[in-house]
């Protein structure tokens, strides 16, 4: 990996003037989306216009928290007994039983479908099966409440799509198959990724 100092130049395309020698500086760079701004990050910014064109690899982790930190709430209103399944799935995965870790368990999942590892449309399914959490029990509502980075939330909208269902039944869909796959068997289903997870979050 080839490490910038400020101060040093290099030669880079510019996408307004061309072929432009860059010089490394410390500076502000906003998203190109208009959400957020990287601060004081090391950039190669062109000699003529002053834009960043260069990103080095150095700078990514500072840019990527920076990305984090721009959040969005994700908040629904789910049956107290889906609130109780996901606490219980947290149970037996971590030795820390926190409910900090309710989001963590929705991400991994989240993440799962987002890339294709499993099918999303098999959400849909859940909602239309005979789990113990649909059957129709009257009992007060809790507020899930969260909050999202930019990039975890457009993987929440991707799933979304896919599955074909309102934010609410997505979070439901989702805390189903962690029933299914935590706190139904014996044998929990990725133990090892999750409570490695845990152990990372609660350091």
């Amino acid at each position: 990996m080839k490490f910038f100092m400020p101060g040093d130049r290099k030669s880079a395309l510019c996408h307004r003037d061309g072929r432009v020698t860059v010089t490394f500086v410390h500076q502000d760079v906003p998203f190109r989306d208009g959400n957020g701004v990287a601060h004081n990050v090391l950039v190669g910014a062109c000699e003529v216009c002053g834009d960043a064109i260069l990103i080095p690899a150095q700078s990514t982790p500072a840019i990527a928290a920076a990305r984090k930190r721009v959040e969005r709430s994700l908040e629904v209103n789910v049956p107290a007994s889906f609130v109780d399944a996901l606490d219980a799935a947290i149970v037996r995965v971590t030795e820390h039983p926190s409910p900090e870790f309710r989001k963590q368990l929705l991400v991994y999942y989240v993440n799962r479908y987002a890339s294709g590892e499993d099918d999303a449309r098999e959400l849909v399914g859940l909602m239309q099966g005979p789990s113990d959490l649909l059957k129709p029990v009257a009992m007060p509502k809790k507020r899930l409440s969260m909050k999202l980075s930019d990039v975890t939330d457009s993987r929440f909208e991707r799933v979304r799509d896919q599955a074909q269902l309102s934010k609410t039944d997505l979070v439901k869909a989702l805390v189903l198959k962690i029933y299914d796959d935590i706190v139904q068997p014996d044998q929990p289903k990725h133990h090892k990724e999750l409570s490695q997870i845990a152990d990372v979050v609660f350091a």
